[in-house]
């Protein structure tokens, strides 16, 4: 389906949701923490830097992923995110959903490439959180079959 071509008035919505959300983060990390998927797609569209920095020097991606929305998860793929960003503790995206027990956002980033080798600042990666007790088994076999895909 195209794009269709942003009229004055998406403009003036696009910049008074930019507004509103900025109090809070970056409008887009925020509309992806909160699950806003028309904002977030809008603002995509329009070229909004998706690797703006929320607290912590999380993005959009990691919100997405903490929050289980899986369709905005997926709309910053495909604008562009870096699936292995990390915030400051070192959590990835992947990372940020198997802590947050969302198995859809764990699938999507397997699915597109998502390392999960890579290990946070306390030498943790997906593998080894996946492994915790009270994470969900979903989520522990999805991570098992990516170790699987990357050998």
């Amino acid at each position: 389906m195209p794009t269709p071509e942003l009229t004055p008035a998406d403009w003036v919505n696009i910049s008074l949701t930019e507004a509103m959300l900025a109090r809070d983060g970056p409008p887009l990390y925020v509309a992806a923490k909160l699950g806003c998927v028309a904002a977030v797609r809008v603002m995509c569209e329009a070229g909004t830097n998706v690797e703006v920095l929320g607290p912590r020097k999380e993005r959009a991606l990691h919100a997405a992923a903490a929050g289980g929305h899986e369709s905005i998860a997926a709309t910053l793929v495909s604008a562009g995110c870096d699936v292995d960003a990390q915030d400051e503790d070192g959590n990835t995206p992947l990372i940020t959903a198997v802590l947050n027990g969302h198995a859809s956002p764990v699938e999507l980033l397997l699915a597109v490439g998502a390392d999960i080798n890579v290990a946070r600042l306390d030498g943790m990666t997906a593998i080894h959180l996946a492994q915790l007790p009270g994470t969900p088994k979903v989520i522990y076999e999805l991570i098992m079959l990516g170790q699987e895909d990357a050998m």
